[in-house]
Order: structure tokens, then sequence, then C-alpha cells
């Protein structure tokens, strides 16, 4: 009883915070159901922030760009997602700190739209920056502390500055079969704690 009323306030404090942190962005920010937004999360977009269907976003990250998440997303605790092209550093006499930054007038439109792209079932490690113009294939894992400068491919492990592929997460004939069980399965995140989520997976072939 004590713990299901500590899970019961514990989730209704969640949701508060996620919704706080949503409030007054809606310029920008999209969202499917089943957000969770951590503490001291930072969300901001030039131009669009779109996020799926049971998106996980850790403590203390920052999402400082453009970005489109899929479903089923955890971003770990003190993860950076923040423009490449933030600043037109190749400014002749113009230092960096003066420099035409995203946010002005006159910024190339085709930078203004630049995007970090991450598709569904993906894990974001702790402490790791994604610059815009990357995409993270569907399934994939980015390891604690990695610096992802280029396009991650479905499935792929990847670890280090800057980022490399160092392993796959399913073989290629195990691929198919956990992509119907997730098509085919229901899965709910609950702000209750982990013993509340909705994990059943669909029918498939052994």
């Amino acid at each position: 009883m004590l713990r299901t009323l500590k899970s019961a306030i514990l989730g209704g404090v969640r949701l508060a915070r996620t919704r706080w942190a949503v409030m007054g962005k809606g310029r920008f920010l999209r969202h499917g159901e089943h957000l969770h937004v951590g503490t001291n999360v930072r969300l901001w977009a030039p131009h669009h922030l779109n996020l799926g269907t049971n998106v996980y976003i850790g403590r203390d990250s920052h999402i400082e760009c453009n970005a489109t998440i899929g479903d089923h997303v955890m971003i770990a605790n003190r993860v950076a997602l923040v423009g490449r092209h933030d600043h037109l550093f190749g400014q002749i006499g113009v230092p960096t700190l003066f420099a035409t930054s995203v946010t002005d007038p006159g910024y190339p439109p085709g930078l203004a739209l630049e995007e970090v792209a991450v598709e569904d079932d993906v894990w974001i490690g702790y402490g790791s920056i994604v610059l815009t113009g990357v995409r993270i294939g569907r399934g994939g894992i980015v390891a604690a502390g990695a610096v992802v400068t280029k396009d991650v491919p479905p499935y792929a492990i990847v670890a280090g500055v800057p980022a490399r592929v160092v392993g796959h997460r399913h073989s290629p004939e195990d691929i198919p079969r956990h992509e119907q069980a997730i098509r085919e399965g229901h899965f709910v995140f609950s702000a209750r704690g982990r013993l509340f989520n909705i994990v059943k997976p669909g029918p498939h072939r052994p």
C-alpha cells in the first residue's frame, strides 16, 4: 500500500515536471504521448522539435537545436543535442562572438533547418553529444560520452570521440523478428516507475 502510494505521488510529480518543461514551447515543440522530461532539462529549437511516443529525456540534458525524435527513445542524463552551425564563424573580420547566429535575421535558411534525426528505439547514453546534420538509425545505441558527428547505421553501437561503430545490437537475422515484435506489441512508459510500464511484445517467429 505504502509503495503504491509513494509511486503515485512520484508519478504525479514527474508528470507535473514534464508539463512545466513543455509549457509555452508550442511555437516549436510537438510531442506524442507518455513523454518524460527530467529535472533541469532545456528544450529549445530555432524551428522545430518533434518528439514521438514514449520518449524519455534524462535530467540535465539539453536539446538546443532542431530535432526529430522517434518512438521508444531513451535519452540518458546530461546528453546534449546541439547545432553544428549555430554561428557563421567564417565571416571575415567578425569575431565568432559577434558572428551571425542561428537566431539572427539573414541566417541561411538551409542551415536554420538543419536537425538531429533520431529514429525509433534508440538509446543515447550518458553525457553524449550529438551534432545537427546527424541521423541515428533505428535501434542504434550511442555509448556514454560519445561525440556523434556523422550518421549512425541502424542497430549499430557507436562509441568514442568522434563516435565510430564498435558493435551491433542485433544480428541481421534477429532484426526482422525484433521489429515485428515491437510493431505488433503494446508499450506504455509510466511516470510512476518501471514496475508500472506496459511491456507487451507482439508475437514473432522463433
